[in-house]
């Protein structure tokens, strides 16, 4: 086994993923306490190659869409 070292990815390998999830509180946990239930999940990515691009309507060369959001199922589908 190799220790891992600590050095940065190539950059042509880079996505970044911002998202922010948004939670009722309507299950109640405990007498004190609510349940944070997702209910919409928006989620914002790039890759190294379309990082300087601003307008996040325009599809990455590499990282496909870069703005989507999830209702249904939005954890599970932000994971698929």
């Amino acid at each position: 086994m190799r220790p891992l070292k600590n050095v940065l990815p190539a950059g042509d390998k880079v996505l970044y993923l911002f998202y922010d999830l948004e939670t009722t509180q309507k299950a109640r946990y405990s007498d004190r306490a609510t349940l944070h239930v997702p209910n919409l999940v928006c989620l914002q990515q790039f890759c190294s190659r379309c990082e300087d691009v601003e307008d996040v309507e325009r599809d990455g060369v590499q990282c496909g869409k870069r703005k989507q959001s999830f209702w249904d199922d939005p954890v599970g589908d932000m994971l698929s």
